[in-house]
């Protein structure tokens, strides 16, 4: 009888691990822009969106920093953190999943407000209540699945909701629609 060596076993189940991460991701993406992006428009036609500061690091630092390191940053900061922190201090009590939901999209939302977009409270508070919750079932649900990462996998959902958004709005300013 041959034994599989951990090396070759791992290999084979990569393809898999990575399509279940690309699955919940994706799935809590869809979600967040289906929500987020209906949600803001009407709130940036009111006049409510905030300032009309603007991104002045060009489009190649936007987009490194919107899709590669601010959802691992934030992940970390806002999700894997609180989460952490808020099971060791309560553990499994009833409550807990609430406190960390708390822990984890007060901040988010907090650290949406103002900055280089001059995002105001009501644009913040949307992005934080509807992308940090889909951010943190992210989470959730990815560590109910045996050998998936919670952490990458909430980065890469928030990785893919930045670059939609990006992609999207993007679009728009090319085919004019946006200035």
């Amino acid at each position: 009888m041959t034994a599989v060596s951990p090396v070759a076993e791992d290999v084979s189940q990569r393809p898999d691990v990575a399509r279940r991460m690309f699955q919940i991701a994706g799935r809590y993406t869809l979600i967040n822009v289906l929500i987020a992006i209906p949600l803001h428009l009407p709130i940036d036609a009111a006049g409510f969106g905030g300032t009309t500061a603007t991104w002045k690091h060009g489009v190649v630092v936007l987009a490194v920093a919107g899709v590669v390191f601010a959802p691992i940053m934030e992940t970390f900061m806002h999700f894997w953190l609180p989460i952490v922190v808020v099971r060791k201090v309560l553990g499994q009590r009833s409550g807990t999943p609430f406190v960390a939901w708390l822990a984890s999209v007060g901040p988010f939302a907090y650290g949406h407000y103002g900055g280089d977009f001059g995002r105001s409270a009501l644009t913040a508070l949307c992005t934080g209540l509807v992308s940090g919750s889909c951010f943190y079932f992210c989470f959730l649900t990815a560590e109910k699945n045996v050998g998936i990462s919670p952490f990458w996998t909430t980065a890469l959902c928030h990785a893919l909701f930045n670059g939609t958004v990006l992609g999207v709005f993007g679009l728009a300013y090319v085919l004019g629609f946006l200035s």
